[in-house]
């Protein structure tokens, strides 16, 4: 039992991480980047790359994604969305999964569609507590997600730039012409948003195995622990992801692990009918 809740809820926080990557852009931008699962997977061979094929030690493979990873951001918000700035929300949202199928289809091309072994920087040290086993990647995953959260909080909160990011969200022509370099507000935000992606596909793929179509679910669930914590609120993400971690490995162990995927998607209709901002998120009207 412990175990499996252990198992669920580092699931959980690797579904909080993602969400936090799309967050950060969604608070910039008010869009939904639907390729944050394809970037974590990025992120993951990135890892695979530096780690296997290069031979570099874990923390240099760690320094080099995340730079490749500001990088790829930048290039994907010149193709994915400053073209489409303006334009109706549903194009740059069309336009973020094209591309995640882009970067799917070109790492299936670069790496092969056999799944890979990524190692963690903790190999597989463990520690025994009776019948329990707690991987030290286990905890070295519930550690950065929390250092990242607040980070992120922090940044958000209390900087001048967190302050210019939440600005340009909330009206963006307005934060124009009050002195906000909007462009290179925008821009750190898809940085921002794809490194918090691949901190995930490091971390996730250590567990599992790294997989060109391994985005598609994560990305998904991301969208889905956003939604049930409140789009836009950082601490309802990480509590929906937990939360939704833990259902899913009680669902698997209990009932049947083909339903296990389902029932995330089963919750998320479940909450648009009830409670349609989230868990933490605020009513919101329009005069019309």
């Amino acid at each position: 039992m412990f175990q499996l809740l252990l198992n669920g809820l580092a699931m959980g926080a690797i579904y909080a991480l993602i969400a936090l990557g799309l967050l950060q852009i969604f608070n910039a931008v008010r869009i939904v980047n639907f390729a944050q699962g394809q970037l974590l997977m990025v992120g993951a061979y990135m890892g695979l790359a530096g780690s296997a094929h290069f031979q570099m030690p874990m923390w240099m493979t760690y320094g080099v994604t995340f730079a490749a990873m500001a990088i790829l951001g930048l290039v994907f918000m010149l193709v994915a969305y400053y073209p489409l700035r303006g334009k109706p929300f549903y194009l740059v949202i069309l336009t973020t999964i094209a591309v995640g199928i882009v970067l799917e289809n070109l790492v299936l091309i670069i790496f092969g569609p056999l799944p890979q072994s990524v190692p963690s920087p903790f190999g597989s040290a463990h520690w025994n507590f009776g019948e329990l086993v707690v991987s030290k990647h286990v905890v070295f995953i519930f550690a950065t997600t929390a250092a990242l959260l607040l980070v992120q909080w922090w940044f958000l909160m209390h900087t001048r730039f967190g302050r210019m990011v939440q600005a340009t969200s909330q009206d963006m022509e307005m934060a124009r012409l009050v002195g906000v370099r909007v462009h290179r507000t925008v821009a750190v935000a898809f940085m921002l948003g794809a490194m918090l992606a691949g901190a995930g596909g490091l971390l996730v793929a250590p567990l599992f195995l790294a997989d060109p179509a391994m985005g598609s679910a994560l990305g998904l669930k991301a969208f889905v622990v956003s939604v049930i914590g409140g789009f836009g609120n950082l601490y309802g993400a990480v509590i929906a992801g937990l939360l939704l971690g833990l259902i899913e490995a009680l669902v698997a162990g209990y009932i049947s692990s083909n339903f296990r995927d389902a029932f995330a998607f089963v919750l998320l209709v479940a909450f648009l009918f009830v409670r349609p901002q989230g868990m933490f998120g605020e009513k919101q009207s329009e005069r019309v």
